[in-house]
């Protein structure tokens, strides 16, 4: 059986915080390369998704007014999904080496081709990580459909009660709009 390495936090020394200790792990992740930009991976990626939502609306046109046209559909969701994590990707800087390539990349990929806010959406996601699930922080856990806490849930009415108290079991199919919700939520108000 071949031996294999596996990446474990060192256990902190008496007193210290395992905290204190994520610059060792996170240099010893660069290190090994887990980190490292994957170029051909994104080009073909981008490409092979390009080419095939351009295939799927060119069957969307061939296909016409027929009631097929719906099947198109579920593909076309897959690719814009897709298409929505390399523009992730892209916001996190992790496919071109500069940041201009990147934010270039996720307004193509995120305006242009999924009409959602590459900039808005960087800002929120960059705000969820600096504090992920934490209440008045984390745009992510703020005031919704769902709720993150007891006061949250309490404070809701009618049908929001009711997704409150089910949201568990309504979670994925809630997640189904969350595209929609993203395109909304990146529209500039005045």
């Amino acid at each position: 059986m071949p031996a294999t390495t596996t990446l474990q936090a060192p256990s902190p020394p008496s007193g210290r915080s395992a905290g204190s200790d994520f610059a060792p792990l996170a240099r010893r992740v660069r290190e090994s390369g887990l980190l490292d930009r994957r170029r051909g991976y994104y080009v073909r990626a981008i490409g092979l998704n390009l080419a095939a939502t351009a295939a799927v609306w060119a069957a969307v046109a061939w296909a016409g007014d027929s009631w097929w046209t719906v099947l198109f559909g579920i593909p076309l969701a897959v690719l814009g999904a897709r298409m929505g994590f390399l523009g992730h990707d892209a916001g996190h800087r992790q496919i071109a080496a500069s940041a201009r390539g990147n934010r270039w990349l996720g307004l193509v990929l995120g305006n242009l081709l999924l009409g959602m806010g590459h900039g808005w959406w960087s800002d929120k996601h960059n705000r969820h990580h600096a504090n992920p699930n934490h209440v008045g922080k984390d745009p992510d856990v703020g005031e919704g459909v769902l709720a993150w806490t007891e006061e949250q849930a309490a404070g809701k009415r009618g049908a929001l009660r009711w997704v409150a108290r089910h949201q568990a079991a309504l979670f994925f199919p809630l997640l189904t709009l969350e595209g929609v919700n993203l395109k909304i939520g990146s529209v500039p108000v005045s």
